[in-house]
């Protein structure tokens, strides 16, 4: 099937999705909000949120219940997109989907490793029905990580986690979640490898740049904060970058941490350290921040290729993780000028 056949439909349905996306003006008015509740009520009340919000009662809301509700929309909108694809190309976007099942996975253990109980965690999951693989209401009766890691017997996640289990507490969640990520980014470049040539091309690169930046970040964060061997640094990272080759990866995981910050700043990547922010909060903004851009420019060209698709979703999941930021800063008392750093998305007139 041609790309102007296979893209036709779809590219037209995602103009129209496009028109529902939250503005700069939406996330201004947003910031006005004294309340959660109040938020919700904007959404409802003059978004394409109420469609998920209609039936529900936003006196009290709780954060969280909001940011699942958020979630389901984002999935929901997701799901509108799947049945346009076939083939390779729907096995990709379902591959991507999983994302979604790792986050919630990272969420459960990190809440574990806290030693809290994640009973409750089930009514906060909303990863549609027809796609699971995980049994929510037996991962949640899990008393440790050790119990939750077997409740996941017979899943693809069983094996990837186990190894983990010997290695010492205080890296336990690091190995895991970087584990958890890979595996992420080693199935979907896989399944990317399968697309007809050209879309086969772009998704490389781009998964390329998002994998370089995801190294540069672990890389340095073990260096600083795990002090984890050159070794052990080489084995969590992801092959199949766009800049960096395992040569050049290698070659980081070796550098004192000056070195490596030095090293950076002389790539195309130095935005990552070129800056009088606090870099160790803002790095995984300006990573998001960066690819948003480059989805922005993506969707604006709009050709006949798996590049509008791709624009759309994460635009889409940008939007979400935006939200989840609003809404912290509106639970800490923060307005426009001080939220703002905090966003993916750079509200016009902000230096940030």
């Amino acid at each position: 099937m041609g790309n102007e056949r296979r893209f036709a439909a779809i590219n037209t349905k995602i103009r129209v999705l496009n028109g529902n996306l939250l503005t700069d003006e939406d996330f201004i008015n947003l910031f006005k909000c004294k309340s959660i509740e109040e938020l919700a009520s904007y959404l409802r009340e003059n978004t394409n949120y109420e469609v998920i919000l209609k039936e529900v009662n936003i006196n009290n809301i709780h954060r969280r219940e909001l940011e699942q509700l958020i979630k389901a929309y984002v999935l929901f909108q997701y799901e509108k997109l799947l049945h346009y694809f076939n083939g390779e190309y729907k096995k990709l976007f379902r591959s991507i989907f999983m994302r979604y099942e790792i986050e919630d996975l990272k969420l459960y253990l990190r809440v574990l490793s806290k030693g809290e109980d994640i009973e409750k965690l089930v009514n906060h999951t909303v990863y549609p029905a027809k796609f699971r693989v995980l049994n929510y209401e037996k991962l949640s009766s899990s008393k440790d990580i050790e119990e939750f890691v077997e409740n996941l017997s017979g899943t693809i996640y069983y094996e990837i986690l186990k190894p983990y289990l010997r290695k010492e507490d205080r890296r336990l969640l690091f190995y895991m979640e970087m584990n958890l990520d890979r595996f992420y980014f080693q199935t979907i470049k896989k399944q990317g490898l399968k697309l007809d040539k050209l879309d086969s091309k772009i998704f490389e690169d781009f998964l390329g740049k998002n994998i370089d930046l995801l190294n540069l970040e672990w890389i340095y964060r073990g260096i600083k904060y795990y002090k984890l061997l050159p070794e052990e640094l080489i084995n969590y990272t992801i092959e199949g970058g766009y800049k960096y080759n395992f040569k050049d990866i290698r070659e980081f995981c070796y550098l004192e941490e000056d070195k490596f910050i030095e090293k950076v700043l002389n790539s195309k990547y130095n935005f990552l350290f070129d800056t009088q922010q606090d870099v160790d909060l803002f790095m995984e903004r300006r990573i998001e921040r960066y690819i948003y851009f480059q989805f922005i420019e993506l969707y604006r060209k709009g050709k006949m290729d798996i590049t509008v698709a791709m624009a759309y979703i994460h635009l889409l999941e940008y939007e979400m993780r935006d939200l989840y930021s609003t809404i912290e800063a509106i639970r800490y008392g923060l307005d426009l000028n001080e939220g703002k750093k905090y966003l993916v998305r750079k509200i016009e007139g902000s230096d940030v």
